[in-house]
């Protein structure tokens, strides 16, 4: 049975005969309790033979969006909701030790030190972007842990597709991108021993407003709303933890031959030049990724290069992508 914060997610004004009939209830009930949501700090205004509806605004309480999902697991668990936090990398952590359940959560409205790949910093301000951190206890090899960042980048890829009918483009090993601009980044931290993954922490941070990246990125960042409408974020959650959900039993099933498809169906970085930095550097033709996730390049002079995302950086020739 839904609650009431649920029947009004939607923002439009819903009976109390309507709300009565759904949860089976009085409509002297009903009035109590969105008394008592009031007297909480929820905005719900009430409009006479209108109804209800609730102000939330873009508010991403679990309480408008659990109620929406179709998965097993996935926001299943625990989800904690803050307004502010250091990082939601670091509150997932904290979860995953305390046992929280695979497919527990963190979100946040703004992070003060959010966390991006090789020790930088992920700007995130408040109400800007989805600022969100997913618990994972997969049964997979740690050698196998980096085919998690594909399936988070295909399953965030789905859901901004499904909600704004936009598509985003993977660039190999971790973002995605827009016309060749960066609109999402993932970053994966692992607890385990040689043998076995005890949890991994799934870092995302997508950029929906303008506001989300610092002016100096403009021409390497890209947000949502410079090319669609605005979407609410918690549908995005939604869609998100559903392509998740999916993707991760294609993996723990079948292993990389079971989403690699889909993951070059959505490569920006297979077929195209490619500079490779780092602890190496050549030049060469991104051609496909292996069972493990790392990138197979042939370089200039025709050696097949095998190119783990922990060690270099992956650029294009002609530019960001």
């Amino acid at each position: 049975m839904r609650s009431i914060l649920e029947i009004l997610s939607d923002g439009q004004y819903v009976s109390g005969e309507e709300i009565s009939r759904e949860m089976g209830i009085s409509r002297a009930a009903v009035w109590k309790r969105i008394g008592v949501l009031k007297e909480q700090g929820w905005q719900i205004e009430s409009g006479g033979k209108r109804g209800y509806r609730l102000e939330s605004g873009d508010s991403l309480a679990p309480e408008l969006w659990k109620g929406k999902l179709t998965t097993r697991y996935m926001g299943q668990g625990e989800n904690r909701y803050l307004e502010e936090t250091d990082s939601t990398n670091v509150q997932v952590k904290q979860m995953a030790i305390a046992g929280a359940p695979g497919g527990s959560l963190c979100v946040a409205e703004c992070q003060t030190a959010g966390k991006g790949r090789l020790g930088r910093q992920w700007i995130s301000p408040a109400g800007q972007g989805l600022w969100i951190s997913l618990l994972l206890r997969p049964r997979l090899t740690p050698s196998h842990a980096p085919l998690i960042t594909l399936c988070t980048a295909m399953a965030m890829s789905r859901a901004v597709q499904e909600v704004t009918g936009a598509d985003c483009a993977i660039k190999w090993p971790n973002d995605l991108v827009h016309n060749g601009r960066k609109i999402c980044g993932i970053l994966l931290e692992m607890g385990a021993d040689p043998d076995a993954i005890e949890y991994v922490v799934v870092g995302t941070g997508l950029n929906v407003k303008k506001g989300a990246y610092p002016p100096e990125l403009a021409e390497r960042a890209i947000a949502i709303e410079e090319f669609a409408p605005v979407p609410k974020r918690r549908d995005l959650i939604v869609h998100y933890l559903t392509a998740m959900e999916d993707l991760m039993d294609r993996l723990e099933e079948g292993g990389f031959e079971a989403i690699m498809d889909t993951y070059k169906a959505n490569s920006c970085t297979l077929g195209s030049r490619v500079h490779v930095s780092g602890s190496v550097d050549f030049v060469g033709v991104a051609e496909s990724i292996d069972e493990t996730g790392a990138l197979l390049v042939r370089d200039d002079d025709g050696q097949l290069r095998r190119v783990l995302s922990g060690d270099v950086s992956v650029r294009g020739v002609m530019g960001y992508v």
